[in-house]
């Protein structure tokens, strides 16, 4: 069989283009699958594991890189000195309000706890400080590239956890200190960590089928890209 193909010079052009734009969608969205599956594979690790019962055990999983997002924990301590605790205001579990970051310490470690308040454009009130034995999970600060709102912390109005760190950073707000690498999502009236369900977020991941639409559309142009070439004379085999 003798092929015979004359590209046209400018449709060739564009389709090399457009491949290039469409091959690299298809890429992004790859890579993408690769970091989502992962991360999910991260929680549910994290997840089903047994219970943390102190603050050096989170640091300690920190240290040797296990995955700690949404881990169950159990801890007594105190809850530290705080006049205002700093106010997040976001939707939890299908209600809007305040959820409460106040510094929460065990032995030489703070972090804080958050403490989610129903509220009708009412300003919450101080949680009081004291001892205190509190269930939750265990919750890593992701920094929020894009945020969708700003923060006012002149307002003591914020909008994620931390969210400010290069001017307006939670750390320097709690005496001695706080480990801002994690939080404590704390769950009302509850003390066992044994009693909390697994949890596991709502992370939808569909990077499979964008992939491959992107990928789809690259074949469909090359298809096209040769059936122009055989109408026009210009790829000839026989």
């Amino acid at each position: 069989m003798k092929l015979s193909f004359k590209p046209d010079p400018l449709l060739t052009g564009i389709t090399i283009i457009m491949l290039g734009i469409l091959i690299s969608l298809g890429t992004w969205q790859y890579q993408r699958l690769k970091w989502k599956t992962a991360l999910l594979d991260e929680i549910e690790t994290a997840a089903i594991s047994d219970p943390l019962t102190s603050l050096k055990g989170v640091q300690d999983a920190l240290a040797n890189k296990e995955p700690i997002d949404y881990r169950r924990i159990e801890l007594s301590g105190m809850l530290s000195d705080f006049d205002n605790p700093l106010r997040v205001y976001q939707a939890h579990d299908g209600h809007i309000g305040w959820r409460l970051f106040m510094p929460f310490r065990q032995g030489d470690i703070s972090v804080f706890g958050a403490f989610f308040v129903i509220e009708d454009n009412i300003k919450p009130n101080p949680i009081a400080s004291r001892e205190i034995d509190i269930a939750g999970y265990v919750r890593t600060a992701r920094p929020d590239i894009k945020p969708r709102y700003e923060s006012t912390p002149d307002e003591n109005r914020w909008f994620g956890f931390n969210p400010m760190p290069d001017t307006d950073e939670w750390n320097d707000l709690v005496l001695g200190g706080a480990d801002t690498r994690f939080y404590i999502d704390v769950v009302e009236n509850e003390t066992s960590a044994a009693n909390l369900p697994i949890k596991r977020p709502k992370i939808r991941n569909s990077h499979f089928e964008y992939m491959l639409t992107w990928f789809s559309f690259a074949l469909i142009l090359s298809i096209i890209y040769f059936i122009l070439h055989k109408k026009n004379g210009r790829l000839k085999w026989s």
